[in-house]
């Protein structure tokens, strides 16, 4: 079972990693949670104090909720998989909230949004 948890951890934290991309985070080949953390903290900082709108500091609020899920996550350091593998979905659906709701003025506009969902994020969402 062990096995399947990990495997479990290791895609969701692919997918969050690309997720904070999206967000202007760098990509990481190989992503720890606390790397991932302090990216999406540092992010968060960044789009809460932006004066482009209320929607893009909303989205730093949710990448701050993202933040606070990875560093929970990361003081397990790998025990506790189902908890730690909870803590990485969830932080998955705050970006995914986050991601849309930038793509809704664009979406109110009639633009078509740009990019793609991860599969990762839309299965987390389920």
């Amino acid at each position: 079972m062990s096995v399947w948890w990990a495997g479990r951890r290791d895609a969701l934290l692919a997918d969050v990693a690309d997720a904070l991309v999206f967000f202007g985070g760098d990509p990481v080949g190989d992503p720890g949670i606390g790397e991932l953390a302090d990216t999406a903290c540092a992010l968060a900082a960044q789009y809460r104090g932006s004066g482009r709108g209320r929607a893009v500091r909303e989205a730093g609020s949710l990448l701050e909720e993202a933040a606070a899920e990875l560093v929970c996550a990361d003081r397990f350091r790998g025990a506790l998989l189902p908890v730690v593998t909870r803590r990485l979905r969830r932080a998955a659906l705050a970006l995914g909230q986050a991601r849309t709701l930038l793509r809704l003025p664009a979406a109110r506009a009639g633009e078509e949004p740009a990019g793609a969902e991860p599969a990762g994020i839309r299965a987390a969402m389920r």
